[in-house]
């Protein structure tokens, strides 16, 4: 077993949240050499500190954001120093928490879409595992998990926007030890699935698919849900994306949505555009959650012009504010 770790011990699973990827984890890390934990997210933010005016911070994350720029023009090697730095750090927090009996960790974050430039820069050696599901189940699931069924959509459009667009363009960034593997193929065939991931890890095959739930993964972070409703790797959520937009509003959002994805990158990751929006359009019609989805709708594009759910937090923040004044 290698005892020096270095990024070729890492596997970056990428996918959108809501394709299944706490299943294809809790799948892999059964195996006896693979460590996980739920989601990290400590990528993020170390990336992050480098781009300016798009994230708000207590602290000024703009300013701040200067600063660490400012900083890395003092180094050496510049930016490209201070991102080596990052990567030393992580490839040896990944290593302490897969202790000595594991060789490898998956990390999956979801958001990591986000970075997807800056990961392959830092990590070129890595193995990276593109997840991609239907985008019509993705949304639906988004909706039936985060919000009960409620209409959520203008909470996670930086996932359906950027994140997806990420993902889709990550072609150019020429990964070398790249795997594709669509969610609706692993539950379909999980034994087969499951083994073509190993053996492009570079593992063998001693692992129970089917044992899954009983891995456990520490952390908060990650997606419960789909272990809770299911004991066994089942092909039932396939289309229970049908029942959710099943609402003329609905309906009518998920097609533009899929118009405006580009069919050739659609068909390059294993889906027709034109199948998934004749699929939208014979759904029959019901008026299920119309009337909130109006209203709910009408509170996205406000929220989306005015920023009302920064203001809302910004108020949480007022009212357990310290009982000190900064000078």
């Amino acid at each position: 077993m290698n005892t020096v770790w270095n990024e070729e011990n890492i596997i970056f699973l990428i996918s959108m949240p809501r394709s299944g990827s706490t299943l294809l984890q809790r799948i892999l890390a059964n195996h006896a050499e693979i460590a996980s934990t739920s989601e990290s997210w400590l990528l993020l933010s170390q990336i992050y500190a480098l781009k300016e005016g798009v994230a708000f911070s207590e602290y000024s994350h703009t300013a701040a954001s200067r600063a660490v720029n400012d900083f890395c023009e003092c180094l050496p090697n510049g930016r490209e120093e201070y991102l080596s730095t990052v990567k030393e750090l992580l490839v040896k927090n990944f290593s302490q928490v897969s202790g000595i009996h594991k060789n490898i960790y998956l990390e999956k974050t979801p958001r990591n879409n986000l970075i997807l430039k800056e990961l392959v820069e830092m990590f070129p050696n890595s193995k990276y595992i593109f997840l991609w599901r239907n985008p019509a189940s993705v949304v639906a699931s988004m909706i039936d998990s985060f919000a009960a069924g409620k209409w959520n959509i203008y909470r996670q459009e930086i996932d359906l926007y950027a994140g997806y667009e990420n993902m889709l363009s990550a072609e150019s960034l020429n990964i070398s030890k790249r795997i594709d593997i669509r969610y609706e193929d692993l539950v379909s065939m999980p034994e087969e699935k499951t083994n073509e991931l190993l053996q492009f890890i570079g593992l063998d095959s001693k692992t129970n698919v089917t044992d899954f739930v009983n891995t456990k993964l520490k952390g908060r972070m990650g997606d419960p849900t789909g272990v809770k409703e299911y004991s066994t790797i089942s092909t039932k959520s396939l289309h229970k994306w049908e029942k959710t937009f099943s609402n003329p509003l609905r309906k009518k959002w998920l097609t533009k949505y899929i118009q405006n994805i580009d069919g050739e990158d659609l068909r390059r990751i294993g889906y027709d555009k034109d199948s998934i929006l004749r699929s939208i359009f014979l759904i029959k019609n019901s008026y299920t959650h119309f009337f909130s989805d109006a209203i709910r709708m009408i509170y996205g594009l406000l929220d989306r012009k005015f920023q009302i759910s920064l203001i809302r937090r910004l108020n949480c923040i007022n009212k357990g504010k310290r009982k000190y004044t900064l000078q």
